[in-house]
């Protein structure tokens, strides 16, 4: 990215947020804490009004106003893209406010720039399948979000998975995560009095409380960090013959695969997972066209269920 590039990127930065670090600034761009210093320097003699200071952090100044910016081709198509995604891994709520908002995005396109973003839409599509998206009239994401940013308490009927029973809870919420497909809540249960980690898709009944959170609360980076340490992924590998690929279904890609690799007639499907007795239920829809290559104990687990079946 050249400097001229770079500048017009870290306006738009400091348009975005109400205080931008040097750090933000040099891990987003990739240069020195020195660079900043100039650059910043360079829009303040532009006529950029700019508060703040690499202590305090970056900011406009309150009032500031630039004209609307103009989007480049690939920054719509990437806004089309993610449209999709949001459609089909989130809920009403969510959605709903994405699409305002790309329509807003389209008003202030030029007529060609609309012609061609409108030709490109319908070239991006989505299959419809059944998958543990939030396709519901709730609007988890927005009250979640809501309290999160108004330290209000949520109260919530959650589906435990263990028990498959109704519980009632009260949290303090900390942040939400996507991870396998799934969305996820982290937040203090006031019931419990530890902290849990809740699958937004048994969440049946979800109200912000008037009551605030009072508590300092650890921040989601770090219980992301954690949950990472404490998950250990494992590998495994499976063969297909390549004229069976096309069998197995998308499903794979929600058991961790990562990569394929064909060695002649042959591919092999190499997973991640962190789970070896998922890995396996899902295997049995397809061991009559694949087989398990690593690890040994994957195998031993296929062996248990089939025998389980049989004795049942």
């Amino acid at each position: 990215m050249n400097r001229i590039d770079r500048l017009s990127a870290i306006l738009t930065l400091l348009q975005s947020s109400t205080s931008v670090k040097p750090k933000q600034i040099t891990e987003r761009f990739g240069i020195g804490i020195r660079t900043v210093y100039r650059d910043i320097r360079a829009l303040e003699e532009a006529g950029i009004p700019i508060a703040g200071d690499s202590r305090t952090g970056y900011s406009l100044v309150e009032g500031f106003k630039l004209p609307p910016l103009m989007f480049t081709k690939e920054e719509a198509f990437a806004f089309l893209a993610a449209e999709r995604l949001v459609d089909k891994f989130t809920d009403s709520g969510l959605r709903e406010s994405y699409k305002s908002g790309v329509d807003k995005i389209r008003a202030v396109m030029r007529l060609s720039e609309k012609e061609l973003v409108t030709a490109i839409d319908a070239k991006i599509g989505k299959l419809d399948f059944d998958s543990p998206s939030l396709q519901d009239s709730q609007n988890r994401f927005q009250t979640i979000l809501d309290s999160v940013s108004k330290r209000k308490q949520l109260t919530m009927t959650y589906i435990s998975h263990s028990k498959n029973e109704r519980m009632q809870r009260i949290v303090d919420p900390i942040g939400v995560f996507f991870s396998m497909a799934n969305w996820y809540l982290i937040g203090f249960c006031n019931t419990r009095n530890d902290y849990r980690t809740f699958k937004l898709s048994r969440i049946t009944e979800l109200q912000q409380s008037d009551i605030s959170v009072n508590k300092d609360h650890p921040s989601l980076d770090l219980f992301l960090k954690n949950l990472q340490d404490q998950t250990e992924l494992q590998e495994a590998v499976i063969k297909v013959k390549a004229e069976d690929l096309p069998i197995i279904d998308e499903s794979k890609y929600y058991q961790g695969l990562v990569r394929e690799i064909r060695k002649d007639d042959t591919i092999e499907l190499h997973f991640m997972t962190f789970s070896l007795e998922r890995l396996a239920r899902w295997y049995l829809s397809y061991m009559d066209i694949a087989t398990i290559l690593h690890p040994t104990e994957l195998n031993q687990i296929t062996q248990k269920i089939i025998q389980k079946h049989k004795n049942d």
